[in-house]
């Protein structure tokens, strides 16, 4: 007798209208933008194909790499695109989960990193029109502008770098455009607005689940029983596997000095570090621990090591930050330490301590890696392209 095979599920808010999925996967059920914890549960209800489209974040915990590997563990698809979706896909594809787009492809390549290259304002109250712009689908629509000749390429660099001095709450093409000191015509407006990579990579990502669910249509195996993920133990209380091959004690130090100087720790970990000579004055393994039961240390983990790569690039490609490279990177890293600027952040850490040494060559380092990803956008025919970089290739 042939088992029941549950419908598809496919988290999605803004990245494209609901009719533009189930006119491809009719039977999907629609949910809101995923939460932590949202895959687990529909997991728990059987269902074996997810569609992973849009996360949300801010002032709730977003969806984690480590919930998404447990779920494809387990037995389930799991394809992620545009949005967060993207980002999660990029982070454990390595375990078995399917990507697709363009934007997923930026991700997975190192090209782009930041959840704020995704990240929109939207209405929670209806689902769920974008009243806020994407940076990627800006730097994407600037860049195919640019290439019709609509656009030149010093005043597309020029957009992008104010569209990223603005809060994702704020960015739109006429805001960005009034903040770069420039004319929009109405003429360029219609062509940029026509140009939605989000949206057309969730339609691609939705055919591909398509593809797959005709592929397990005739040898499709019933799913094991799914997992009480997390109060069992083989669910979230397994062991960190995001350290790429690395010993842990290889990184430990460098990890927590990323996470310090990045700020991401700065909450968690300023009062139990010193620093003497830039070296961290505590035993590593204590401050691990406390990383260990935030319940992020993977997705952090994730997060240093799709930095390091990106620094490495930049160096083997001989880049050098420019000064709006160094100010994205100093207003980043004050904003990330909860301070106005980095004169400040400098003042707050002692202007000649280590630690506020290693912040300035952190400041460098993201700086190389924001060069990195503005060369590889915006300048055509580089011979020190990465490899990886070369799936992307706009219409």
């Amino acid at each position: 007798m042939a088992t029941m095979r549950m419908p598809p599920v496919v988290f999605l808010g803004p990245s494209a209208p609901a009719s533009d999925i189930l006119s491809i996967l009719p039977d999907a059920i629609i949910r809101p933008p995923a939460r932590r914890g949202d895959l687990y549960a529909s997991r728990i209800l059987r269902h074996e194909f997810f569609l992973i489209l849009d996360g949300a974040f801010g002032n709730v915990l977003s969806i984690s790499p480590r919930e998404v590997v447990d779920v494809v563990q387990d037995g389930a698809v799991v394809v992620g695109a545009s949005s967060m979706g993207a980002l999660r896909a990029a982070d454990c594809f390595p375990a078995g989960v399917h990507g697709a787009g363009i934007i997923f492809r930026l991700f997975k390549a190192r090209a782009i990193s930041a959840e704020d290259e995704v990240a929109v304002l939207y209405r929670e109250d209806r689902p769920f029109p974008p009243l806020t712009e994407p940076l990627i689908n800006m730097r994407i629509a600037l860049r195919r502008a640019t290439r019709e000749g609509l656009v030149g390429a010093f005043e597309a660099e020029e957009i992008i770098s104010a569209a990223q001095s603005l809060h994702f709450t704020l960015r739109t093409w006429p805001s960005a455009y009034q903040k770069a000191g420039r004319h929009l015509a109405g003429e360029i407006l219609d062509f940029l607005n026509g140009i939605d990579t989000k949206r057309a990579d969730a339609v691609q990502a939705a055919n591909k689940v398509l593809k797959l669910l005709e592929i397990g249509r005739g040898s499709f195996r019933p799913s094991r029983s799914p997992q009480l993920f997390g109060l069992s133990s083989g669910g979230r209380e397994r062991s960190p596997v995001a350290l790429s091959g690395a010993d842990r004690q290889q990184i430990e130090a460098e990890f927590i000095e990323w996470l310090c100087c990045s700020g991401r720790a700065h909450s968690r970990l300023d009062d139990e570090i010193n620093w003497v000579n830039g070296e961290l004055t505590v035993p590593t393994s204590s401050v691990w621990n406390i990383l260990s039961g935030s319940g992020e240390l993977e997705a952090d983990l994730m997060r240093f090591d799709i930095f390091r790569r990106a620094v490495s690039e930049a160096r083997r490609c001989g880049l050098r930050p420019g000064i709006e490279d160094l100010r994205q990177a100093e207003r980043q890293l004050a904003k990330a330490h909860g301070v106005g600027s980095w004169n400040e952040l400098l003042i707050c850490k002692g202007s000649s301590s280590s630690y506020a040494k290693r912040l300035g060559i952190h400041r460098t380092e993201l700086a190389l890696t924001k060069c990195l990803r503005r060369t590889f956008l915006f300048v055509k025919g580089r011979s020190t392209k990465p490899r990886e970089v070369l799936l992307w290739h706009p219409k």
